[in-house]
């Protein structure tokens, strides 16, 4: 009689803590045009997210991104490039700092904003940013961070087409249920 008892006890237990599940409710790559776009714009750019409902209080968009964004200023193509962490080695000529971001190491960096966060920088290639969704219905925005009136210079990729290691960036909604 123990036995049974001590059984049911286990099973009503670990019914009774609930298990969280994680689902990616949206996988988007974002087409070159669009981010061709981003990073010849000075200011923000919208990204589109088409998830049916929108966006829902708890969500987690992860952000992928690499490759390489030539960012002019240069005499020759492919003379100045960096990631889409940014490239806080070799500062602007000008001394100047970015337009979207006035902090040091996001000097020539893709950021991302939504309405109910601040400025984060594109992490390194291999690792996913991650924005933790404040409240419903929110949007996505993406930067490029360099200086006032250079935005026009910039290229995805290197080399004198601008073929080589083309910028890209995967979008996900992470969305997590309780079981």
């Amino acid at each position: 009689m123990r036995i049974i008892t001590l059984a049911m006890t286990v099973v009503l237990v670990m019914n009774i803590s609930a298990a969280e599940l994680e689902s990616r409710v949206l996988t988007h790559y974002i087409p070159q045009d669009f981010l061709e776009t981003a990073v010849r714009t000075e200011g923000w750019t919208e990204v589109a997210i088409n998830l049916k409902g929108g966006l829902v209080k708890g969500d987690t968009i992860r952000i992928w991104a690499g490759g390489s964004i030539d960012r002019g200023n240069g005499d020759q193509p492919g003379q100045y490039v960096s990631g889409p962490a940014g490239d806080a080695v070799s500062p602007s000529p000008s001394g100047s700092k970015g337009v979207l971001s006035a902090q040091p190491d996001h000097t020539f960096a893709l950021l991302f904003k939504t309405d109910g966060s601040g400025i984060k920088k594109s992490a390194v290639p291999g690792k996913p940013l991650e924005i933790l969704v404040a409240k419903d219905k929110e949007k996505l925005f993406v930067g490029f961070n360099d200086e006032k009136g250079r935005y026009l210079d910039n290229h995805l990729g290197k080399g004198k087409r601008h073929e080589l290691d083309p910028m890209w960036m995967r979008v996900e909604v992470v969305r997590i249920t309780v079981d």
